[in-house]
């Protein structure tokens, strides 16, 4: 099927999750072009990227989380692409979306797709999630933050104006077209609670990263005073969690063992 998908990451420090980010999108969307904006990452991440046919651009933050400098990629990496559709994501964020849905989006005239987050939880007990097949988790909680509007058409979009976190955006649409969104309400999977060393492990790198962001107010939910705070906000989300509404297609087979 002849759609062009251009999906660009956001990256720092993200070897294990990133190879199963990959696979998602690969699996969803066969032929899409994958570009991975790697903020000086110290780990893997940049070797496997490479590895998996992914295009790297290397920008630099001097290890710190920055809003301001996230919002700015966001908002312009895309716009040397001038048709297809364009995902603009973070590497924990999975959108179940197929070809044929772009598709019937296009015939539609869709420009921004419509969609509902939900945070994941799993319950592996390793760092590297190999216990657990992440891919089939189907437990979490809705999160209208992760309501992203992460997907669009770039024939029909000039600009997205996203806001500090692309958690809302202003799109401005292109001349003689209107912003309209999908009939259709796809699901964002924010997988953030997948085990809880690996919770943990993410909120001690982000608290350590955030600290000048919320000096100024933002990146609060990064703020923690201890492991046990965090490990009671894991094992929360874990009793709470209940079913999360989406869809493997019945033309994929991503087995247990995925990605190789």
């Amino acid at each position: 099927m002849s759609v062009l998908v251009n999906i660009f990451i956001l990256c720092h420090n993200e070897q294990v999750l990133l190879p199963h980010t990959i696979f998602h999108y690969r699996s969803y969307l066969p032929g899409c072009n994958i570009t991975i904006y790697d903020n000086e990452s110290t780990d893997n991440s940049v070797e496997i990227a490479k590895s998996l046919g992914c295009n790297i651009i290397s920008w630099n933050s001097n290890n710190e989380i920055n809003d301001y400098i996230y919002q700015y990629i966001k908002n312009n990496c895309w716009k040397k692409i001038s048709d297809g559709w364009i995902i603009m994501i973070d590497m924990d964020e999975w959108l179940y979306v197929t070809l044929e849905d772009l598709k019937k989006e296009e015939e539609e005239r869709t420009c921004i797709l419509k969609v509902n987050g939900y945070n994941i939880v799993g319950t592996s007990e390793r760092l590297d999630l190999s216990d657990v097949d992440i891919h089939h988790l189907n437990k979490g909680e809705y999160n209208k933050f992760e309501d992203k509007s992460l997907c669009f058409y770039r024939n029909f979009i000039q600009e997205m104006n996203y806001d500090l976190g692309a958690h809302w955006c202003n799109p401005v649409p292109d001349k003689g077209y209107s912003v309209t969104y999908s009939s259709t309400v796809y699901t964002n999977k924010h997988m953030i609670y997948l085990g809880k060393p690996f919770f943990e492990n993410k909120m001690i790198e982000r608290n350590k990263r955030s600290l000048n962001m919320r000096k100024i107010g933002l990146g609060n939910h990064y703020n923690i005073n201890s492991l046990d705070e965090v490990s009671k906000e894991y094992y929360s989300k874990l009793e709470s969690a209940i079913s999360v509404p989406f869809t493997l297609p019945t033309s994929l087979q991503i087995s247990s063992s995925s990605p190789p």
